[in-house]
């Protein structure tokens, strides 16, 4: 990777942020790829809607997804937009914007296509599943037996390590639950 896809994305902090679990940190890009795909497009309606609240708040989950990826200058970029937004947005920020957003979307998809290893569907749903609790565990999310529930199905795990696991989540010791999945 080179110093300048580096600004735009830091894989290591990325990496370092999944515990160093390299498939882990691929399959969320990927998923964040898919979600977010043609951001930019829908901030540009929002903006042309005269939508300014859902323009903050879209902005504001970027920024806050990108700035745990590694995804720096997008975090940048929508710190200064979410600014711009406070007051009337030119035209040219909100290119810039936009230019930023296509090389971040780039780089991310280069990195993951040069670091994918090949699972099966089934796995590819655990590894999600696992990276969604992973990722809620370390935000200090409540998990409902619901969710729990629906963890558990999907996990694959043997009784034993499910049964630890939510032991671990019951009694709010996300670590050692984090310390189970990975």
């Amino acid at each position: 990777m080179s110093g300048s896809d580096l600004n735009i994305f830091d894989a290591q902090f990325a990496t370092n942020q999944f515990s160093g679990n390299q498939l882990l940190l691929v399959q969320i890009l990927k998923k964040f790829i898919r979600q977010y795909a043609h951001f930019d497009t829908l901030l540009e309606e929002h903006l042309l809607q005269q939508n300014i609240d859902a323009a903050k708040q879209d902005v504001h989950t970027i920024k806050g997804v990108s700035g745990n990826l590694g995804m720096k200058t997008l975090h940048q970029a929508c710190k200064d937009l979410e600014v711009d937004l406070a007051n009337p947005i030119t035209d040219y920020t909100l290119e810039a914007f936009s230019k930023i957003f296509k090389q971040t979307i780039t780089v991310v998809e280069n990195y993951s296509v040069e670091n994918e290893v090949e699972e099966s569907p089934t796995e590819d749903i655990q590894q999600d599943e696992k990276a969604e609790l992973i990722a809620a565990l370390k935000r200090n999310e409540f998990i409902s037996d619901s969710k729990m529930q629906d963890y558990s199905q999907s996990l694959g795990f043997p009784s034993e390590k499910l049964n630890k696991l939510k032991k671990a989540i019951d009694n709010l010791d996300y670590a050692s639950a984090i310390e189970l999945l990975e």
